[in-house]
Order: structure tokens, then C-alpha cells, then sequence
């Protein structure tokens, strides 16, 4: 029977419900919830979301609550009724958030004190709808025992109704909202769905922050749709990956190169303790991911497919996804296809489209890319045109389409004139044996204008000497693109998204004033 066409998230969710209705839709410490109880919990947090706060379609809810079945309730219940949703990081400190909730005039914000106390005292918000995690499971209790709920009467929403609006992590200056609408996220389960071939029958971990948009998108919203199973980890550990992989026969995990590497490394302290024969597919997104973690995540997983994803918050997640096995290919390094009706562009400097194996900036536009930045002109000036969407991403497609990522436009390497990739010499250095992470930034250079420098953080009990990765590289790689200065480290930094920080690396290598 064919299914009708959906449009917006709360269908979705509707349609999972109809056809999976006892089937286990949440797993989170050791309770699990079918997806009739899901849609319970939805019902109750919207009765509580219309009678207690008076929320109308349009309003904007902000959830700081983790990776927690209420959070997904209280998400599902808002795209019934048409509210807008601010996931917030419940990392973020004062300060850091202020700008958020200052700009999205929220009218409820429901959060975790145990996180985040001091938004207790929250001003840009009424304070009886600033709510903590405690009061609003005692809200949705008192309502369930009034016996009184009944099934949602959604708003009229449309696909282009906005959904929620995330905010990116703001390296490159202050952190800036994609508003994305239904249309953007059920654009982006359906490429996901169709792409990696997955199925009622999948279940996935979801160990990564749900304010994210690959938690939210290609995990929540992508496994609701499906009618599969997600397990919630509220903190990432990567232990317990690993064990519920094994225990709970897990068929998907997608999660940036941190994630993996993390995974990689726990894997390492007990061989061959624990089978991921159930392990079909592993998805990678929010970083390159090199051809060394490649190798690494082959020895651990040999019959698991892996597949590099190419994504943005402003994409609402996937922009390209590759098709087959890396492993298999012979398009390694690439990011693989454009997801079907995305439209991607190289353009040159003047805006002229590149032809094929031409590097220049990479554009993009179709069904999964943002409406716009919220309450953000001057930004939405500066990344779209003519309906194309400018990612800062410096790129080249090759004769078959496939998509490969060069650089960040900010930190490719300008030196005296000759461009250098950072993210080609870290692919490179990523196989040199002992290296466990790498990261090049730029250094400032009195004759060059710019040098690349290499920071490595090396594996246990594996020394490195930078004079002998210099003489591996020599062989390999152009003089001019090699790194002038090698930097070990015990660690990278991190941002919150999980990727590593080169703002912060760039800062170690300035000199204090």
C-alpha cells in the first residue's frame, strides 16, 4: 500500500506510530518506550505545552535537557502544535547562551539544573516558563493522572513552516541560527533513508549532544521516521558504545571522526573481547574522515560497511553520502554523491562555475538547505545569492560528481602565493604509523606570509620523531606543502561539536602580547 506523502515531522512520527505502534521507538537506561508510549508522552507534553503556557504555532520553545526521552517528547509535541524548537547545548555556560536566548525570544525554556543552574534566573524569559527537568516530569504526571489527555489536534503546518532553529558553534565569529524547516528534515530522514538503504529493522546509538544537527536529524528524526530503535546515551562513553553494540545487536552508528577515534581507542584496550557482527553500517560525518581512521575502523568492524558523509547544520545534515563501502572504492578521500535534488556548484572567486576537477567554493542549493539565519541579515546576505547557499568550504567535483572536500575557505594555507590543503597533508600524515590525530593551521612566516604546521598527537607507547615524519613526507607530497614545524600533543582541543578546534591550535602558536 502506498504511504502518503509526508510533510512534516509530526506525520512522520504519526506514521511510525500506525504501523509500529509496540515496537520499541526509545531505549534509555534500561527503560524502553514502543512507539505508542512515545506518542502518549507526546500527547502529554502538548496538553501541558497549549494549557500551561498558552503556546501558540509560531512560538519558540528553547529544550536544554540532553539526550532524554523528554527532550524527544517535548520535540514531537512542539511540531504538532507548529512551535519552533532551540535545542541548546546543556554545556554552554551563561554567558555563552545569552546571545541565543536573547535573539529568539523564547517563550518557555525547559531545562536540566543539574546542567545548567543558573537558568533558573533566566530574564529574556517569564520566570514561570522557565522549566526544570523535576517540574516538568511533575507537570506531565499530574496531567496523566487527570486522565484527561487526548490525541493532538495538530496545528495547520506546512512544509516550509520553520521546525527549529540550531545554532552553529560559532568558530569563525558569533554563533549564527539555521532556521530549518519541516521540509528541510523530512528532505534530509528521506536522503538518509534511501542513500544508506535503512529500515524499520535498524537501530542506532545515539551517543552525541541531541541539540546537534546530526543527533537530531540523522539520528532522531531520521530512526522515528523509520519506525526503527535508538538507544539514548546521555554522555558519551565510549565503553558503553561499544557494549551495546554487542548486547543489543546495534545495526548503525553515525558520529563524527572523534567519535570513532574515541571508539577506536577503547576497542584497543580489550582485542577481541566483544562481537559487532550486527554492525552493518557505520556513517561519518562532521569531519573528514582519513584514510588511516579508515583502515583502523576496518580492522575493528571487517564487516561493516562505512560510508563518509559531506553535511551542515545548514543542510539540516547530509549534503553528499557515499554510496557504496569506501573501502571498495576508488574514491577514497572523497565524500562521495550529492544527495538526490541538491545542486552543488564550484565556483572561482568571481562566481564562475568550475568545470570538473577545478578546486574553488562550493555552493549548494535544494530541499535540504536552510530557509535562512534567523533574524541574521547581514548573514543571509553573505552566504546566499540567487537562491545558492555559500558553505565556506573549498571543494572540486571529478567527472563522475563525487565530492571532494579540500579545506575550510578559512583555513586553507596561503603560502607566498602557493595554496596548501590542510586536509589533504592530514589525510597523508593520518597513515604515518604512531599518529592517532593530526591537525594542520597556519603559522605566520616573515618570508612566506604563511607556513603549515602540524600538530599530532601520537598513540600509546608509540614515540614520533618530526624529523622522520618530514623525511616520510618528502617522498610523497610537494617541499612547499610540507610542515614547517611539527607539535606534539597529549590531545586536540575540541569545540562543541565535536570537531577539532584550529581556532584554538592557531592561538598556541601566537605569541602572548
Amino acid at each position: 500500500m502506498q504511504q502518503a506523502k509526508i510533510t512534516h515531522l509530526y506525520q512522520s512520527l504519526q506514521q511510525s506510530v500506525n504501523r509500529r505502534a509496540e515496537h520499541t521507538a526509545l531505549f534509555f537506561e534500561g527503560h524502553k518506550y514502543s512507539y505508542n508510549q512515545l506518542n502518549h508522552n507526546v500527547n502529554l507534553s502538548s496538553a501541558c505545552l497549549k494549557e500551561s503556557f498558552n503556546l501558540v504555532k509560531g512560538d519558540v520553545i528553547v529544550l536544554a535537557l540532553g539526550n532524554r526521552p523528554e527532550f524527544c517528547s517535548l520535540f514531537y509535541a512542539a511540531m504538532a502544535l507548529g512551535i519552533i524548537v532551540v535545542p541548546l547545548s546543556t554545556k554552554l555556560k551563561s554567558q555563552d547562551s545569552h546571545i541565543i536566548l536573547s535573539s529568539v525570544n523564547a517563550k518557555a525554556v525547559f531545562y536540566d539544573p543539574n546542567s545548567q543552574p543558573w537558568m533558573a534566573t533566566l530574564e529574556p524569559v517569564k520566570q514561570n516558563h522557565v522549566v526544570s527537568l523535576a517540574d516538568w516530569q511533575l507537570m506531565l504526571s499530574n496531567a496523566d493522572d487527570q486522565k484527561v489527555i487526548h490525541p493532538v489536534e495538530p496545528a495547520a503546518i506546512v512544509a516550509d513552516d520553520i521546525a527549529a532553529i540550531i545554532y552553529t558553534s560559532g568558530t569563525t565569529g558569533s554563533p549564527k541560527g539555521a532556521a530549518l524547516t519541516h521540509g528541510n528534515f523530512i528532505a534530509a530522514v528521506t536522503a538518509y533513508q534511501q542513500a544508506l538503504k535503512l529500515t524499520e529493522q535498524d537501530s542506532a546509538i545515539l551517543p552525541i549532544p541531541i541539540c546537534h544537527i546530526t543527533g537530531l536529524s540523522a539520528l532522531l528524526c531520521l530512526f522515528i521516521h523509520l519506525g526503527g530503535t535508538l538507544h539514548l546515551q546521555q554522555r558519551f562513553n565510549a565503553e558503553e558504545i561499544l557494549k551495546t553494540v554487542s548486547s543489543h545487536n546495534i545495526t548503525f552508528l553515525h558520529g563524527s571522526p572523534t567519535v570513532f577515534i574515541l571508539l577506536l581507542q577503547e576497542a584497543e584496550k580489550y582485542p577481541q573481547a566483544a562481537s559487532y557482527a550486527s554492525l552493518r553500517m557505520i556513517a561519518c560525518g562532521a569531519g573528514h574522515l582519513n584514510v588511516g581512521i579508515i583502515e583502523r575502523l576496518a580492522q575493528l568492524f571487517p564487516t561493516t560497511e562505512i560510508r563518509p558523509i559531506y553535511g551542515l547544520t545548514e543542510t539540516s545534515s547530509p549534503a553528499s553520502i557515499f554510496p557504496i563501502d569506501v573501502r571498495s572504492s576508488d574514491k577514497i578521500g572523497s565524500s562521495g554523491l550529492p544527495i538526490p535534488g541538491l545542486s552543488c556548484q564550484i565556483r572561482d572567486d568571481n562566481h564562475q562555475v568550475l568545470a570538473a576537477g577545478e578546486i574553488g567554493h562550493l555552493w549548494l542549493k535544494g530541499p535540504v538547505v536552510m530557509s535562512q539565519y534567523w533574524k541574521n541579515p547581514a548573514a543571509n546576505q553573505q552566504f546566499f545569492h540567487d537562491g545558492w547557499f555559500y558553505t565556506g568550504d573549498i571543494a572540486c567535483l571529478d567527472q563522475d560528481n563525487y565530492l571532494y572536500i579540500k579545506d575550510r575557505s578559512k583555513d586553507m594555507i596561503n603560502r607566498g602565493g602557493e595554496k596548501i590543503y590542510c586536509i589533504e597533508v592530514e589525510n597523508l600524515i593520518s597513515n604515518y604509523p604512531g599518529v592517532k590525530e593530526i591537525a594542520i593551521v597556519p603559522s605566520s612566516s616573515e618570508i612566506y606570509g604563511e607556513e603549515a604546521v602540524a600538530f599530532i598527537v601520537a598513540h600509546r607507547n608509540k614515540p614520533l620523531v618530526s624529523d622522520n615524519i618530514t623525511h616520510w613526507l618528502s617522498n610523497k607530497i610537494a617541499k612547499f606543502k610540507i610542515p614547517s614545524k611539527i607539535v606534539f600533543a597529549a590531545e586536540l582541543p575540541k569545540n562543541a561539536n565535536g570537531k577539532i578546534d584550529k581556532l584554538a591550535l592557531r592561538q598556541k602558536l601566537t605569541p602572548p602580547v
